[in-house]
């Protein structure tokens, strides 16, 4: 006999219920994936799972046949009458990306617990062709904590997909794996998860809409207005097709007519995080959600953003300015090893030196270390570039003399504010 699955709506007969259904088996590790492609039960259970998370009005069989999938169905009906299915629902509405992550983890929880069955089980043969042997009552309690674990993991993805820009961070290439890893990885790393907590709460603080600052020049995006010159080639194409004595006149008195454009003048923030050992704990999370709001700073005011880790070296080896890799590096990058602060200024330099020396940058460092720093005023000069230095816990007057702002932190969202302010301005 066929199974059938438990919506009325959409049926595993579709082809896009198994289109769905491969989807979700894509995004499994490898020995999970053989598991879920052998047993047709745990695919209907996870895709429709998919579905009632999607769909608008997903409608349930009033039986199913099969006496797992009629346990499944009982379970499914209770839990989408129940507040909590209602509060995620809300997130994963029409959202293909959160309802596909909450079956993948769901899917995960189920075959990683059926697995742990089958190896132990020296029957396991018996069970893998008939898991409804298993009762209702197990099949009750699986699913119980498949749905507590799937929801956890949802709800870490919607906070991360956020961070990363919203609904359309996930439709560039690797992204939804990204969001995927980090959302069940938030589960078990607590600064991780004080991290994403922490930044969300700084985003209040990053302005809506913002002033950008622009230039007026021969070149740029938009047109400001019109000017005299008395360079033919810079005139109006109408100027240069005037009669040749009207030419003469106009060359030898006012001018002729020109196009003044405007140009963004504001160029890049730079953010170099410390992560030496020192920086564990507390430090690091206000570190990174600082950084965190800084990038969504920069999408506002239309900034290009830069960031890299340092402790006697900068890392990685050419600076993250994609928002996506950002944000996944400032979520797990670990702190460890020593402090080299003019190491990290001098390479943001560089940086800047090659594409962004005639606007006006910012280089954020946030450090608690005191090593000497090196005069570098002449070179952030030579780059438009202000320093702002953010002090954790500690003084270094070395790295004052040079900063245009220099700012003891405070390890508080008050503090957070304060630094957000400057790097507004």
């Amino acid at each position: 006999m066929k199974l059938r699955n438990n919506l009325i709506n959409i049926t595993n007969r579709d082809f896009v219920y198994s289109l769905i259904s491969q989807r979700i088996g894509s995004f499994l590790p490898p020995d999970m994936q053989e598991i879920y492609n052998k047993f047709e039960h745990i695919k209907i259970i996870s895709t429709d799972a998919y579905f009632i998370h999607y769909s608008l009005y997903p409608f349930l069989r009033s039986r199913n046949e099969d006496l797992m999938l009629e346990e499944a169905r009982k379970f499914c009906g209770e839990y989408m009458s129940g507040e909590r299915y209602q509060t995620l629902k809300t997130m994963t509405t029409l959202d293909d990306e959160l309802s596909l992550i909450y079956s993948i983890a769901l899917t995960k929880y189920i075959v990683g617990k059926l697995r742990g069955l089958l190896e132990s089980n020296p029957i396991s043969s018996s069970i893998a062709s008939s898991l409804s042997s298993l009762g209702g009552e197990f099949i009750g309690e699986l699913l119980k904590g498949a749905v507590e674990e799937a929801e956890a993991v949802t709800k870490n993805a919607e906070e991360i997909r956020e961070l990363m820009g919203g609904k359309n961070a996930g439709k560039e290439a690797g992204t939804f794996q990204k969001i995927l890893n980090l959302s069940k990885q938030m589960m078990f790393v607590e600064e991780l998860k004080q991290i994403v907590k922490m930044s969300k709460r700084m985003m209040e603080f990053v302005p809506k809409a913002t002033k950008i600052a622009k230039i007026r020049g021969r070149t740029g995006d938009e047109l400001a207005g019109y000017v005299l010159t008395k360079h033919a080639d810079r005139a109006l194409p109408r100027e240069l097709a005037l009669p040749e004595e009207m030419f003469v006149l106009k060359l030898a008195s006012e001018g002729f007519l020109s196009k003044e454009k405007l140009r963004v003048s504001e160029g890049a923030y730079y953010v170099l995080i410390d992560k030496s050992g020192s920086m564990v704990g507390e430090k690091t999370v206000w570190a990174r959600s600082v950084a965190m709001a800084i990038y969504r700073m920069s999408m506002a005011k239309r900034r290009k953003f830069f960031l890299r880790f340092f402790d006697t070296k900068v890392h990685p080896g050419k600076p993250i300015c994609d928002g996506r890799e950002a944000v996944d590096a400032i979520l797990k990058v670990q702190s460890n090893g020593g402090t080299d602060i003019t190491n990290a200024i001098s390479t943001a330099i560089e940086d800047l030196e090659e594409k962004f020396s005639e606007f006006s940058n910012t280089i954020i460092v946030i450090t608690d270390g005191e090593d000497v720093v090196e005069d570098l005023s002449k070179e952030l000069r030579k780059v438009g570039a202000s320093l702002i230095s953010v002090m954790i816990q500690g003084n270094n007057e070395t790295l004052k003399n040079i900063s245009d702002h220099y700012v003891k932190a405070e390890l508080s969202e008050r503090g957070g504010e304060k630094v957000l302010k400057l790097v507004a301005n």
